[in-house]
């Protein structure tokens, strides 16, 4: 025990001299006391800071919308058939097209002669006075709007009149100024509904022809052993009988030019004669341009004994 209190008594004596008695001790001596050197701050170099890296912006893909869902096609019902068209009966008969009014005249700029082979009455759509040339003396008459004119030909767009049909005076009027337009196409709608008849009849009568041959007495072969011996008929089809015919005068309105074609000859009993028959298809003129026509040449005892109309039967002039 009593060691140890020695030691620090022995510690604590040392530490007072050394704090208050070795100071003023070192001085007297110069001894300057022994302090440990500061280290310099050593110059730390920073390096600078690299750029900062520019990061792409993420693109995020949405996901797609889900699909709706498809709900099951309700069957759709069956769209019924359309009925088949009847097959073509070879016997049936084929109305004949006719052109158009704006055809026939040139869209009015020239109506066919024919139509003013016979004056047609019009009315007058307004006030007109004309001066009508009469020889070398000028009249002036007046027709009032509703007053009924002759018409008697065509100046490009203008009508020649007349104040009768008989009237030697003649004065222009512009065709719009009257009625000649409907008095035209009625005329024309006529013809239509004539021609299409007689087509029809003409159509009709060629199937009661078929018939009637089918019963006709066996054909003579010819060589003049018969007076009603079957027409002869030459490479071309034309008959040259009926060429005679033509060319005698027998019929005026058929000529040989204007044939489209000719039939087979049929022999056929008529009104109780026997008669071998020809068709023939032709041109022929009217007051609203050329209609085809159909006529039938008769023959009997080796000559034509007429020509008509298969349509209506009349007798071709």
């Amino acid at each position: 025990m009593k060691p140890l209190l020695v030691i620090a008594l022995a510690i604590a004596v040392g530490y007072v001299s050394y704090q208050y008695v070795y100071p003023p001790l070192a001085d007297a001596m110069k001894f300057t006391k022994h302090v440990p050197k500061k280290e310099e701050p050593k110059e730390i170099v920073v390096a600078p800071a690299p750029p900062p890296v520019k990061k792409e912006p993420k693109i995020v893909m949405e996901a797609p919308a889900p699909k709706p869902e498809m709900k099951a096609e309700e069957p759709k019902p069956e769209m019924p058939k359309a009925p088949e068209p009847p097959p073509v009966d070879p016997n049936a008969f084929v109305a004949p097209v006719f052109p158009p009014v704006d055809e026939v005249t040139q869209n009015w700029a020239v109506v066919p002669k024919g139509f003013f082979n016979t004056p047609k009455q019009v009315t007058m759509k307004k006030d007109l006075e004309l001066k009508m040339q009469m020889g070398k003396a000028t009249a002036a008459t007046t027709f009032k709007s509703g007053a009924k004119i002759f018409v008697m030909g065509q100046e490009g767009p203008n009508l020649v009149v007349g104040a009768s049909a008989g009237s030697p005076m003649r004065g222009l009027v512009a065709m719009d100024e009257t009625d000649f337009k409907e008095v035209f196409i009625a005329a024309y709608e006529q013809v239509k509904v004539v021609q299409t008849e007689n087509a029809r009849k003409a159509h009709e009568y060629r199937l009661a022809s078929a018939e009637r041959a089918k019963n006709a007495p066996a054909s003579s072969s010819g060589g003049g052993s018969s007076s009603n011996d079957k027409p002869a008929k030459d490479a071309d089809g034309s008959y040259p009988l009926l060429l005679a015919s033509m060319k005698s005068g027998e019929v005026t309105e058929i000529k040989p030019d204007n044939i489209k074609s000719w039939s087979d000859p049929t022999q056929e009993k008529i009104d109780g004669t026997e008669y071998w028959t020809v068709n023939v298809k032709y041109e022929t003129q009217t007051m609203f341009g050329k209609f085809e026509t159909e006529a039938q040449a008769r023959i009997k005892n080796g000559r034509v004994e007429k020509w008509v109309y298969t349509g209506s039967g009349e007798v071709v002039p």
